[in-house]
């Protein structure tokens, strides 16, 4: 276990879309709170555990902290090894370079900016705090101060998004040469306010059939440009993909701090109280701030292994997984695979199985039929 997540669930405003454990930072002094409370649990942790090889600040808006508060935590976090991943979510709005710098120096050295759009009437349409020009500087400023690994952010398939508008997106970030890219598909989460304004009537999902378009558009554009797609949402030039995300699809192990983090080990599974204060509180008194912990059955463990491995591109390493589970993919509910196989999803690339385009298209309905 060489893998450390840090959950920072304060930002400036909750994003229209968001359905992460987040809420807008009311008073500064929540924050010291919240990163002591932090420092105590992972000090409960770190003794026995791995040199680390990854660890991922996200959120929320971890930026959105004072750099000693985070400095705090990460020299909790010593030793990482020594081409280990660190890496720091950022909100393009909350950066600058001084404080890019600070992070840099104290051992970051992947930016993950949450850009979304440089569109400024979508970025406000969605509820985001910053514009397309400052998205744009972020990126300098990140470069500026030294960072060669940043990742962007894009949102697709938006209320009254046109293809021309994607592509304006694409374009853009094309421009700026960033190591990496996710591109996610608006998903309308239970209770955020795109939910409330559709079942309103007051916003209108796209169509599929555009959303199929602007997905088959960015992998045909980033495709061109040089960039890898590695993972269903995932593109990366070459030597920069997530490390920390690729041990989450490979299912491996790694520990999660902070409210709502979830953490697995050795087939077990447990996440901390999401609400801030409960999960101060637990801690402040010495006891644990875990709400929910379950011991993963065998089915469970290969479902995952299968849902998370099609997620990859290069898909399900055959022989890997026979000796990890003592059986091949395809004899776990081999009536799912022959179906698969009957609608020309399935395909098979030296010892890999994995997911065509046709069947990355259908991935979501698809991968819920392995569920146990």
């Amino acid at each position: 276990m060489n893998s450390f997540y840090v959950h920072i669930p304060f930002c400036i405003a909750k994003c229209h879309y968001c359905g992460f454990n987040s809420q807008p930072l009311e008073q500064p002094a929540e924050l010291k709170k919240y990163f002591q409370a932090l420092s105590r649990e992972i000090g409960d942790h770190r003794t026995g555990i791995d040199i680390l090889r990854t660890i991922y600040f996200g959120g929320g808006t971890p930026t959105i902290a004072p750099v000693k508060l985070i400095e705090m935590i990460v020299s909790r976090m010593q030793p990482w090894a020594p081409n280990a991943e660190l890496t720091i979510e950022a909100n393009p709005g909350t950066v600058t370079l001084e404080r890019l710098r600070s992070l840099k120096g104290m051992g970051f050295n992947r930016l993950s900016l949450g850009v979304q759009s440089f569109n400024d009437a979508r970025l406000k349409q969605i509820g985001r705090v910053h514009t397309g020009r400052q998205a744009a500087k972020a990126f300098e400023l990140g470069s500026q101060a030294g960072f060669a690994n940043i990742s962007l952010d894009l949102i697709y398939a938006l209320p009254g998004q046109s293809l021309n508008d994607w592509k304006e997106d694409l374009a853009k970030a094309l421009s700026l040469g960033p190591q990496h890219l996710s591109l996610y598909s608006l998903t309308y989460e239970p209770e955020t306010e795109f939910t409330k304004k559709k079942a309103e009537g007051l916003i209108h999902p796209v169509s599929e059939e555009l959303e199929e378009e602007m997905y088959l558009t960015a992998i045909e554009t980033l495709g061109s440009a040089g960039y890898l797609h590695y993972e269903v949402s995932n593109f990366a030039k070459k030597n920069f993909r997530s490390r920390h995300n690729i041990n989450y699809w490979q299912a491996g192990d790694y520990l999660g701090f902070g409210a709502g983090a979830h953490s697995h080990l050795d087939g077990k599974r447990w996440s901390n109280y999401k609400n801030p204060d409960q999960y101060i509180a637990a801690l402040t008194k010495g006891e644990s701030p875990v709400e929910m912990e379950e011991k993963l059955t065998r089915d469970q463990q290969i479902f995952e292994a299968i849902f998370l491995g099609l997620r990859m591109t290069e898909g399900i390493d055959i022989e890997e997984f026979r000796t990890k589970w003592g059986i091949k993919p395809g004899e776990y509910l081999p009536q799912v695979w022959r179906k698969l196989e009957k609608n020309g999803c399935l395909e098979t690339k030296g010892d890999n199985l994995r997911l065509n385009i046709k069947g990355i298209l259908l991935s979501d309905t698809i991968l819920s039929d392995f569920a146990p």
